[in-house]
């Protein structure tokens, strides 16, 4: 093999692997009380799944921000179900009974974007996270109402970039329930 080709190869080798996504393990589960009780709804309720309007290549990516990785995040599963996942448990902790199929009532979503960033907060490096996520809800084939959302979720880079998913989503959750227009259309 040539001094060339070889120079080739490992300049490649090296770039791939200085591009690689650092893989999280993201398993959401949902803490917060959010005060809503949904076990009153009239109507059957269902989550659908979210579509991914980013576009990558790898709907798994977190952030293609390195944020001093090799690359960027990417989670276990694709980033669409961790959010409907997400958005399931937080109306089941309202007691809010959700179906699978021929609901009256449910949301669906597209992933819009998602940005990650170091930022420093009263000295402490942090790793911000925002989420934005079109939300609508149907209900008889149409859309009655809809909005953007933004889940923002910051945490000490010392515990990573799972433990930042998991404060997005449940702001992404928070704004959600504190929405008086949605909670008008569903109770």
């Amino acid at each position: 093999m040539k001094f060339r080709e070889l120079v080739l190869i490992s300049t490649a080798l090296f770039s791939f692997s200085v591009f690689a996504a650092e893989e999280v393990t993201v398993q959401f589960s949902y803490a917060g009380d959010h005060g809503v009780d949904f076990s009153e709804m009239a109507s059957t309720f269902r989550v659908a799944e979210f579509t991914d309007e980013r576009g990558l290549e790898d709907p798994r990516l977190i952030t293609d921000s390195d944020l001093g990785s090799a690359g960027g995040y990417q989670a276990n599963v694709p980033l669409t179900e961790i959010i409907q996942d997400a958005f399931k448990q937080g109306f089941a902790s309202g007691d809010a009974v959700l179906v699978d199929a021929d609901e009256d009532m449910g949301i669906s979503g597209k992933l819009l974007s998602s940005e990650a960033e170091i930022i420093e907060r009263g000295g402490v490096e942090m790793i911000q996270l925002t989420l934005r996520v079109d939300l609508q809800l149907q209900k008889g084939g149409r859309d009655i109402w809809q909005t953007i959302l933004f889940g923002r979720g910051r945490t000490p880079a010392s515990e990573g970039m799972a433990a930042t998913v998991q404060a997005s989503l449940e702001r992404l959750i928070r704004e959600l329930i504190r929405d008086d227009y949605f909670l008008q259309e569903i109770l």
